[in-house]
């Protein structure tokens, strides 16, 4: 689909959004509960940024970073937008908008197109706006544009921008390849394997004795807000209803049942189904020689072997089963065979059909008595299904009058429950043995979508079974809790802070060894107790396989030059490792020619990742660029709350 800036977005953020903008088309429409808007504080026709002449609007801008962090959202629940322009989100997506209108401009100065039915067939491929057909569903498609507030024109003008950058960026990514001496050192270094030592100072020992003050722990706790804040919390008042609750309201009536047994009649009359083998093959005499084999007394089994064939049972056959499967041809012929005989071979679609009657079942009609409770329950279970369709459909209703969760639940009898306060992955910190069950599955990723003074929400809990209506309560913003709540953590941390500094020194010092008799001497001499050293032997083939779980100072090995010794900072402030490298056992990929094949197909992906970025980055120098940086701070400090704050 649109494939523009494939890995551009270098932020902290990562690959998660890398694909923001302009796969926002064909991404975020996918996503059924991505908010948006297409408006901006009253000031959407101001400029974040000018392109060539082009402008991105304040209000393009922030509906463009709202869908996109929805979007990284869903991977990350707790993720807030703070946090998010915090690690670079929001001034990544003005890169990667910046970028798209520059790439546009360029392809449009050297005279490239995308002409309006190439955005129509690129539209049309969107699966997001297929219907059970499986072709494009207009209706589908106007639900998606004003679920994400956007306009057909803003669509379109975005999937040809996309266009557009792909002419320019294909050619130059395409076939990127990495020649096989470039690439052995760094399948080399997969193979590569290093061995040191360990040690560690811990800023324990370095501890005040005595007990900090309350202004000293009120002054840390607010340098350190971060570092205890708790992610935005929401309280959900609710209540729920269960569709057997309506079954009262449900009366079926014998003329009902009458009706529909007169509709089913064929279902229920005396039928007769054949149990039958059979063989297809693609001429009419192949399968009348075939026939007259085992007519002549061979088996099914091995007239089809002579033929290189293999029967299939098809087991219990009606004739409108064959003519639906075979043809009409092929099930007249069956019907008229006799029990142990071969049907005259008929034709269908797939060729010519051999087909041997074992045996056949005469299944007995079935009268209204007998199948008065089935058809009963079916008419039930369709009312009950459109009694509940006509409720829900009527609290919709009440609800976008502006009908209060209040007034609904007196005038249906429903019981208000309240929630604790939760985080979005369901998670209550004042509860911890809190489980989001049941309706707070259906309604959590809901809430945390809705902006402050939404009115009541109706959800499906259970399909068919069970529905909640519910409506955001309360919004407790991300915030460090009152430091009486935590105050044993933060003195424990304010100590460990103030043993940092001295730990560091005795750190910096003992990182004057160079080999490993004069590290262990300076740690068996240090001023305090320190752990006995730790010897480590490994790969990278090793770390790579733990991934995440790799520790820093293993890792921080396999960035130092061999006899040298560095100093790293504990989680936490716990401490400083000390991390001596004593040997690098060098590794030989031409030994191992899969691995460095892969090595080549991945550095050649990223020589073509950067190759497109350079050329974005050429395309960007040659545009002529202004940003706003006052309008860019009033979005961000619209869509992080900072001007609530303020």
């Amino acid at each position: 689909m649109i494939s523009f800036i494939r890995s551009f977005f270098q932020s902290k953020i990562g690959l998660a959004v890398s694909f923001i903008f302009l796969a926002l088309i064909a991404v975020a429409f996918a996503a059924s509960d991505v908010t948006g808007g297409a408006t901006f504080g009253g000031v959407g026709s101001e400029a974040v940024a000018e392109i060539s002449g082009e402008e991105i609007g304040t209000g393009e801008f922030s509906t463009t970073v709202t869908n996109a962090f929805g979007q990284v959202r869903q991977q990350n629940p707790q993720l807030d937008m703070a946090a998010f322009d915090a690690q670079g989100g929001i001034d990544g997506i003005l890169e990667q908008m910046v970028g798209s209108y520059a790439a546009a401009a360029f392809a449009d100065s050297i005279g490239l197109g995308a002409s309006k039915r190439l955005v129509d067939s690129e539209i049309a491929g969107i699966q997001a706006f297929k219907g059970a057909d499986g072709r494009f569903d207009e209706t589908l498609f106007r639900n998606a544009l004003a679920q994400q507030g956007l306009t057909e024109a803003r669509v379109r003008i975005d999937i040809q921008r996309g266009l557009l950058s792909d002419q320019l960026t294909i050619p130059a990514t395409f076939g990127a390849k990495l020649s096989q001496q470039m690439a052995l050192p760094y399948a080399g270094l997969i193979l590569e394997g290093r061995e040191g030592q360990i040690a560690f100072v811990p800023s324990a020992a370095f501890a005040p004795k005595t007990a900090p003050t309350q202004a000293q722990l009120q002054t840390f706790l607010t340098r350190n807000a971060a570092r205890y804040r708790i992610p935005e919390r929401r309280v959900l008042r609710y209540a729920t209803f269960l569709t057997d609750s309506f079954r009262d309201q449900v009366k079926v009536s014998d003329a009902e049942i009458a009706a529909l047994y007169k509709k089913r009649s064929a279902e229920f009359a005396a039928t007769e189904k054949r149990d039958v083998e059979q063989l297809i093959v693609p001429t009419e005499a192949a399968a009348k020689a075939i026939a007259a084999k085992i007519n002549g007394g061979a088996s099914m089994a091995t007239a089809a072997k002579e033929a290189g064939l293999e029967p299939i049972d098809l087991g219990l056959q009606s004739k409108e089963d064959l003519t639906e499967t075979a043809s009409s041809a092929v099930a007249n012929a069956v019907f008229a065979a006799a029990s142990g005989k071969v049907a005259t071979p008929a034709r269908s679609p797939l060729g010519w059909h051999v087909v041997r009657v074992d045996s056949i079942a005469a299944i007995a009609g079935r009268s209204l008595t007998q199948v008065r409770n089935l058809l009963e329950n079916e008419i039930a279970q369709d009312k009950l299904r459109q009694t509940v369709s006509d409720f829900t459909a009527n609290l919709e209703d009440r609800i976008a009058d502006g009908a209060s969760l209040a007034d609904i639940a007196k005038d249906e009898g429903l019981t208000l429950q309240v929630s604790p306060e939760l985080l979005a992955n369901g998670q209550a910190p004042g509860k911890p043995d809190f489980a989001p069950i049941g309706a707070y599955q259906a309604m959590l990723p809901i809430a945390f979508g809705l902006e402050e003074d939404a009115g009541p929400q109706l959800v499906e809990v259970q399909q068919g079974k069970e529905f909640a209506v519910f409506e955001v309560q309360d919004i407790k913003r991300a915030a460090p809790p009152p430091l009486a709540s935590i105050r044993d953590r933060v003195a424990r941390d304010w100590a460990l802070a103030q043993g940092l500094s001295a730990a560091k020194t005795l750190a910096d010092s003992i990182a004057k060894a160079r080999n490993p008799a004069a590290l262990a001497k300076a740690v068996s001499s240090a001023s305090v107790p320190l752990p006995g050293i730790e010897q480590i032997a490994t790969n990278r083939q090793t770390i790579m396989q733990q991934q995440d779980r790799v520790p820093p100072p293993v890792a921080l090995l396999f960035s130092m030059a061999e006899g040298t010794t560095k100093v790293l900072e504990g989680p936490d402030r716990t401490g400083w490792f000390v991390v001596h490298l004593t040997k690098i056992n060098r590794g030989d990929a031409s030994k191992v020619p899969q691995l460095l094949a892969l090595t080549q197909t991945q550095l050649g992906q990223v020589v073509a990742d950067e190759y497109g970025q350079q050329l974005i980055a050429a395309m960007k120098a040659d545009a002529k660029v202004q940003r706003n940086p006052k309008a860019i701070k009033r979005v961000k400090d619209q869509l992080t709350g900072r001007n609530q704050e303020n």
